[in-house]
């Protein structure tokens, strides 16, 4: 894999993160496969996220203070839009969209690229987080690797509602392309797990998604065995009639249909 040739653009929204971004910066700074550009949309930050970013020499991109966080809301797919629509036309192969505490092992870029340059048909893909459970087709929306051409395709932005992040992951699997989870490149958060979750706005996302309802009663139950004020509110969430859909929902909700049906299936033929 020649490094030259091969670039990547990775995109970090921040807002007030100064406590994390040093050492998120400083551990992308190390990988093995160098980052071409590094682009930090500073939301509003009143801390000093901004001059932290600039100590690294990347690009900042300072957007006006709204006073309150974004994190899974669909303003946040605003945000990494601005920096998405800083890049040129074809200067970059792969874009990574990395969260601003988010720490990668040092050969974390280089394991996810070396599949996805072996598998032209992988055009999503990331690598385990610490302490998360990780499916085989759910790439983590931070350290996510995009293939540009792709995400080209269709405009090069996230669309603005619940589940943003999962949309190019459906939009690809519905496409019939391949995501992957590459479980030998290693990452953890500073923060702990599910501190920022909101679970509610998870379950819009699952709406807003198309979600197979047997398929979003099993996330439900799911969560409702480690938390089951969690499930509640993301019950609520998938109930709510207030979110538009997608226009992958009526897809989704048939790729969720025919795994179903391969699982039952299954459970059948092991059954006889």
């Amino acid at each position: 894999m020649d490094e030259n040739k091969i670039k990547m653009i990775v995109v970090i929204p921040a807002r007030n993160e100064g406590k994390f971004l040093d050492s998120t910066l400083d551990a992308l700074k190390k990988q093995t496969f160098p980052s071409y550009r590094i682009l930090v949309v500073n939301d509003g930050s009143v801390d000093n996220t901004s001059q932290i970013a600039k100590n690294f020499d990347v690009d900042v991109i300072d957007l006006p203070d709204r006073g309150f966080r974004a994190t899974g809301m669909p303003i946040l797919a605003d945000v990494i839009n601005k920096g998405l629509e800083s890049i040129i036309n074809d200067e970059c192969k792969y874009i990574m969209i990395l969260g601003s505490d988010h720490i990668l092992s040092n050969d974390y870029v280089a394991k996810i690229l070396e599949v996805m340059e072996q598998d032209r048909l992988t055009v999503v893909a990331s690598g385990i987080i610490r302490g998360e459970s990780q499916r085989e087709t759910s790439p983590r929306g931070s350290g996510r690797i995009v293939r540009y051409d792709y995400w080209k395709k269709f405009g090069l932005r996230y669309p603005s509602g619940y589940g943003f992040e999962s949309y190019i992951v459906y939009k690809a699997l519905v496409d019939r392309y391949n995501v992957r989870v590459i479980r030998n490149a290693d990452s953890w958060s500073q923060r702990p797990t599910g501190k920022t979750t909101n679970y509610e706005n998870y379950g819009k996302a699952m709406r807003s998604l198309g979600y197979h309802p047997l398929y979003a009663i099993g996330r439900i139950v799911f969560t409702l065995k480690h938390n089951p004020k969690n499930s509640f509110q993301m019950a609520l969430g998938y109930l709510s009639h207030n979110e538009e859909k997608y226009d992958i929902a009526s897809k989704v909700h048939k790729f969720q249909s025919e795994l179903i049906k391969k699982k039952i299936k299954l459970i059948v033929r092991n059954k006889l």
